[in-house]
């Protein structure tokens, strides 16, 4: 997620675009991927994301990421 407009430059971490990303390589033949984000932020995160062969249950996402900030709106 990018939203400048509320001060969220870059996400350390992004599991829905990895997701996505893992959905469309299963389909040519890879099973899963490990994405490594956010060193250039100073916080490394890394997210797994798996497809199940010749399943349709969906992604399976894993991964590790330490919190640096938190950030709360008022809506």
């Amino acid at each position: 997620m990018s939203a400048p407009s509320i001060g969220v430059e870059e996400d350390i971490a992004d599991a829905d675009s990895t997701a996505c990303l893992a959905a469309m390589l299963a389909g040519q033949g890879l099973g899963s991927i490990t994405v490594d984000m956010g060193d250039a932020l100073g916080s490394p995160a890394a997210i797994t994301a798996a497809a199940p062969a010749g399943s349709h249950a969906g992604i399976r996402l894993s991964g590790t990421a330490i919190a640096a900030r938190r950030v709360t709106l008022a809506l």
